[in-house]
């Protein structure tokens, strides 16, 4: 059956389908977000549905507008797309020269072979190969330029790309290996036929590629936001360290985790020893800056991507370690203690030093020693009130408890 193919309807019908697709593009660059050249992937398709539809009038207008016009527009589409993908990427633009004089070429060449000495057969191939021309440097814009964007390779638009390539060496080698004379309008050979559809299909799949990767950019990006979204919502504006949702969301999940593989689950609780009266003697901006400083310990003592440190609550800091026992709690606790010593921030009205220190309490339970991670975090609570009563600045360490226990 296709023999039976009708060449001009087949045009037609790719065109409108383009057509449509660039309303589509429209409405979506003016509803929705667009990145920057994608008005040039619009503008190409545009060109490209216009010129289908010139070209499938051939022999009810003009040959100068069927032709010499129709298949010009028919050269912008790609050029246009990978204008557009080249602005989209970001990437250097050297082909602009070679795009000028390769157009030249290709409006003289068709002058030529319409007006001078007809010749479908050389404007046939001189199309595909101009066409082909500009998707080979879309397709290096795209394997080269685009995964720095997308975060990976666009395989859609890569294989839409080849395919279209593909399509037109296609065409070209079905022209040229024909003997008689070759037609087009009126041409009823299935292999002209199949090529010609090959070249239409290929066509509207390039165009839906390109409307693809703009979607596709979009969710990335919407996802990367999502992401930063969520970590500004875990992190404690101030210190720039975990906050205390996200602390206790952390908590109940390494408690499961814990229960589930029976390693040891640690807790550092610790308090800035007479912060209140620190604030008056300092003013607040000195405080905030001291709660900064402790903070940054804090972070650097969790060392492993697994420890979370976080801001508890004014002046008070936690440090979740898992899989770590009492005495690595205790050596982690020692480490910070030391940092904060060695910052030597002067506080004129603390009762424990001349400088500012932390009352600190640690906390250890392993499977079957409690009964929820709240009581871990009572435990580390009551070992930093214990610190604070035995004169601050100092570590306190609960007591065993039942079960595998707290040490």
């Amino acid at each position: 059956m296709l023999e039976f193919l009708d060449v001009r309807t087949m045009l037609l019908l790719g065109a409108l389908a383009n057509l449509v697709l660039a309303g589509i593009m429209v409405y979506y660059s003016m509803a929705r977000r667009a990145y920057p050249g994608f008005h040039h992937w619009t503008g190409g398709v545009v060109s490209a549905g216009m010129g289908g539809v010139l070209v499938s009038l051939r022999g009810l207008l003009p040959d100068f507008v069927t032709i010499i016009a129709a298949n010009f527009l028919l050269v912008l589409w790609p050029l246009l797309l990978t204008k557009g993908l080249v602005i989209f990427t970001g990437a250097k633009c050297r082909a602009r020269v070679v795009n000028l004089l390769v157009l030249a070429a290709f409006t003289l060449t068709f002058l030529w072979a319409t007006y001078v000495e007809t010749n479908l057969c050389l404007r046939i191939v001189c199309l595909c190969s101009v066409v082909a021309i500009f998707f080979v440097q879309a397709l290096y814009v795209a394997v080269r330029h685009l995964p720095a964007v997308l975060g990976e390779p666009d395989l859609l638009l890569i294989t839409s790309l080849l395919f279209s390539i593909f399509g037109l060496m296609f065409r070209i080698a079905v022209v040229l290996s024909h003997d008689g004379v070759v037609l087009f309008i009126t041409n009823h050979e299935v292999l002209q036929n199949v090529a010609i559809l090959v070249s239409i299909l290929s066509a509207v799949a390039v165009t839906c590629s390109f409307l693809i990767l703009n979607m596709h950019r979009m969710e990335k990006d919407l996802s990367a936001a999502n992401i930063r979204i969520e970590a500004l919502a875990n992190m404690d504006g101030l210190t720039n360290i975990f906050n205390r949702r996200y602390f206790d969301a952390m908590l109940n999940l390494e408690y499961k985790r814990m229960l589930r593989n029976r390693q040891p689950l640690s807790l550092i609780m610790a308090d800035i020893d007479s912060f209140k009266a620190y604030n008056d003697t300092h003013g607040h901006q000195a405080g905030d800056e001291c709660l900064k400083a402790v903070a940054a310990v804090f972070r650097k003592a969790g060392g492993r991507g697994a420890d979370v440190a976080a801001r508890y609550g004014g002046e008070e800091f936690v440090m979740l370690l898992p899989n770590t026992d009492a005495h690595g709690a205790a050596a982690v606790a020692g480490s910070i203690r030391n940092a904060v010593d060695a910052l030597a921030i002067p506080h004129r009205t603390s009762t424990a030093s001349a400088f500012v220190t932390l009352s600190i309490g640690v906390a250890t339970a392993a499977a079957g020693g409690l009964a929820s991670p709240d009581e871990l975090v009572l435990l580390a609570d009551q070992a930093m009130y214990r610190s604070k009563a035995k004169g601050k600045n100092r570590i306190e360490v609960a007591g065993p408890v039942a079960g595998d226990g707290i040490s």
